[in-house]
């Protein structure tokens, strides 16, 4: 046992977008590519706890800083989320008890910054079973989001004196997860296969809505399921060679992130069964000796639940990304990310009346400092990037009349990144 431990993640950068403004990313799909990024840093702090016997006992603590830095904005206050604190109870290396709040993912996209399967932030507990080539991994969990669709409350007159605060309605939202994975062939450390599949099931509680004027508006219980298969090989080359091909499906709440609020509902103000996502996934990495390149993409259906047929929200979106790199010489690094990100919406432009589909293409070189070696996923990197995007008719068409915008089809970014991770709680 370590006692105290600790592991960070973060990433950092300035930039420009030539015409002396904030650089700023550029999408039109639900995941685009990660070349243009906001500041964002996870502190982790854990401590295995001394004990005797079988056991293993560990308390997870994440705190996580987001939005500008005081050194840009000027501005003292910042954002902060609490993404673990959790204690987890491992008997034997093989099963895992664990409660609290915590971060529950498994593989992503890298180049996407996501996870086309478990990525759930969830306040509950779970239990975990690992044996040779067996993993199963069961979840529940809860969250109530801080919005007029879940929670709502109002200042009353108190009782006695002042005023009092009444919660008028609290909708928790309910999800339950299991997981289970076979390493199909392969030592753990490689040339290996694994096949995963994974199951969610999505509850959300009725409650009563009360506008300004007092009247009222029920909005009905929820419901949703997510199923997904993932196929993945790691360890045909050197270091962290992988290929992951994932699928899913969501119907109803599925469809949704469990941190974001539903939207076109049917006419019962409910989202399943009609509403429903469906994706197919690619992530992979490939290194040897000086070269390595890694890559991503997805192919993504989405429908609401409303019974427009020719809504804009609903249709398709795909979106590849590749960033093939060389060692130069020592620790510098030459790399160039290439994407392309394009949507296939089924209803037509409520500015220009005709469908568009809106798409990106983006040109990024990069000059890396990696003092650690080469390797996709080793860190810290110091990055010099410039990037050129662009923006045909249809992804112009999505920013207001009145943004600045609106008209520059070439997007320009230069600057200076730097990315770190090191005993990092899911990483």
């Amino acid at each position: 046992l370590r006692g105290f431990g600790f592991g960070s993640y973060g990433r950092v950068g300035v930039g420009t977008d030539m015409l002396g403004s904030t650089a700023r990313a550029v999408s039109v799909v639900t995941h685009a590519p990660r070349i243009v990024e906001g500041p964002y840093i996870e502190l982790d702090l854990d401590y295995d706890v001394p004990v005797e016997g079988p056991w293993a006992i560990r308390t997870t603590t994440t705190l996580a800083l987001l939005e500008d830095l005081f050194h840009y904005s000027g501005d003292f206050s910042s954002m902060l989320a609490l993404r673990n604190a959790f204690v987890s109870f491992v008997w034997n290396d093989t099963v895992e008890v664990w409660a609290g709040s915590r971060m529950y993912r498994g593989d992503d996209i890298y180049l996407l910054d996501y996870w086309p399967l478990d990525n759930l932030n969830t306040l509950g507990g779970g239990v975990g079973l690992r044996l040779d080539r067996f993993e199963l991994r069961f979840h529940a969990g809860a969250n109530r989001l801080a919005d007029d669709f879940s929670f709502q409350e109002v200042d009353v007159s108190g009782r006695l004196f002042g005023a009092e605060r009444v919660v008028l309605m609290d909708r928790q939202r309910t999800i339950a997860s299991l997981g289970a994975s076979y390493r199909l062939l392969g030592e753990p450390a490689g040339p290996a296969l694994k096949l995963k599949v994974y199951f969610e099931l999505h509850h959300l509680a009725a409650g009563t809505l009360r506008y300004e004027d007092r009247t009222t508006e029920v909005l009905p219980e929820d419901f949703g399921w997510v199923g997904g298969l993932q196929l993945g090989g790691w360890g045909f080359g050197d270091r962290l060679t992988h290929v992951n091909l994932f699928f899913r499906f969501g119907q109803g709440l599925g469809a949704f992130n469990e941190m974001a609020i539903p939207f076109g509902f049917d006419a019962d103000k409910r989202t399943f069964p009609r509403a429903r996502e469906i994706l197919f996934g690619l992530s992979a990495n490939y290194e040897r000796g000086i070269f390595g390149v890694v890559g991503g993409g997805y192919l993504r259906s989405f429908a609401d639940a409303d019974p427009n047929l020719y809504d804009t929200d609903d249709g398709w979106e795909f979106v590849i990304d590749v960033r093939p790199y060389v060692v130069l010489w020592g620790p510098f690094q030459a790399a160039v990310d290439l994407s392309y990100q394009q949507r296939f919406p089924t209803g037509m432009s409520p500015t220009a009346l005709e469908v568009l589909d809106p798409a990106i293409f983006q040109l990024a070189p990069m000059l890396i400092f990696a003092p650690l070696g080469p390797g996709t996923y080793s860190r810290p990197h110091l990055r010099v990037v410039y990037r050129l995007a662009f923006l045909n008719e249809g992804a112009l068409d999505l920013y207001p009349a009145e943004d600045p915008r609106h008209d520059e089809q070439l997007v320009h970014y230069l600057g200076v990144q730097v990315e770190w991770w090191f005993n990092s709680s899911y990483r």
